[in-house]
């Protein structure tokens, strides 16, 4: 379309959706529509809106000085955008060009594990499509393997099976990445191999100076911290252990709730599952009053109390209390 068209197309879109009408509009170019315009804004203002392509003087001054402003504005969104694609895209670009992968990474996958001393073992999956974040594609998992065991070969294991094994119905990444150095790549490389994954390339990276180890290569790769592939290898790795101790945090958070509530006269088990469920943490439970804990399905006034009172004993009376 023309300048002409274009601008008055805008000019009815933006003031259609304000209800600021001004006394005056400087136009920088002529249009077709001016007597139409200065008719429609009068009707939407109440009284007369003069609509003029200034020639000379200051309004002319102002009409530079919006261009200029506009110019500006552009030029800081098309940095922004250059940006945001070498992150993305771009970064995705370069990985596949310095690892020497057979395709792009499009849909890349990256584990992490998380337990204290073998307890509440999950593993985490994120997923970056076109180098952004997939979040409806994470999963997290609850390892039945290694439960009170730190085995962290075990657990991998595990993850690959049920991931790459069992999963058939999920798409296949185009990039497996591991967090960790040299062992921990040579160590799930057979794990992920022997789930039938044979096409897809693994790498792992390291996190002490950031080194990528690339499956066939003996030596390491350094990336420079500044390059966005290198800070798109660390969001992803840094995404997969948040999500996966997020998770662990939960459930730990869970158990020692559990644990504490066992011990608390007139609490059993369907109670204490009545308690979670309603305050899904510690914390909220111990801000509730009386009243709120009574109102939990199942529980009763007495036993709300027996629970307030108990959280507000101090350590030794707790200890006196549980013995």
């Amino acid at each position: 379309d023309s300048s002409d068209t274009i601008m008055t197309d805008f000019i009815k879109q933006y003031y259609g959706d304000t209800n600021f009408i001004p006394k005056e509009l400087l136009l920088p170019m002529e249009s077709t529509d001016r007597d139409l315009l200065t008719e429609w804004f009068t009707q939407l203002k109440g009284q007369h809106v003069d609509v003029s392509v200034p020639q000379r003087g200051y309004k002319i001054d102002m009409i530079k000085m919006a261009h200029e402003n506009a110019e500006t504005f552009l030029e800081e969104r098309r940095r922004q955008w250059q940006h945001q694609i070498d992150k993305t895209g771009g970064a995705v670009k370069k990985l596949a060009e310095i690892l020497d992968l057979p395709r792009l990474p499009e849909r890349m996958e990256c584990f992490d594990i998380s337990h204290t001393q073998g307890a509440e073992t999950v593993a985490s999956m994120v997923v970056f499509e076109g180098g952004k974040p997939a979040k409806k594609e994470y999963r997290r998992f609850k390892l039945k393997t290694t439960q009170g065991k730190p085995d962290d070969f075990k657990s991998m294991a595990e993850i690959m099976e049920r991931r790459y094994g069992n999963e058939t119905d999920w798409p296949m990444p185009d990039l497996i990445i591991i967090d960790g150095g040299k062992g921990q790549l040579n160590a799930a490389l057979p794990l992920i191999r022997a789930v039938g994954v044979t096409d897809v390339p693994v790498i792992s990276l390291a996190k002490r100076i950031e080194e990528v180890f690339v499956e066939g290569q003996s030596e390491s790769i350094i990336l420079s911290h500044h390059t966005p592939e290198l800070q798109l290898l660390q969001q992803i790795r840094d995404e997969a252990h948040r999500f996966a101790i997020t998770y662990h945090r939960k459930l730990r958070g869970k158990r020692n709730l559990e644990s504490i509530l066992d011990h608390i006269e007139g609490i059993g088990p369907k109670r204490r599952k009545a308690l979670w469920a309603h305050f899904n943490s510690l914390e909220a439970m111990k801000e509730a009053s009386i009243d709120e804990l009574a109102n939990v399905e199942s529980m009763n006034y007495k036993t709300a109390e027996t629970l307030y009172n108990f959280f507000r004993m101090s350590k030794v009376e707790k200890q006196e209390d549980l013995k």
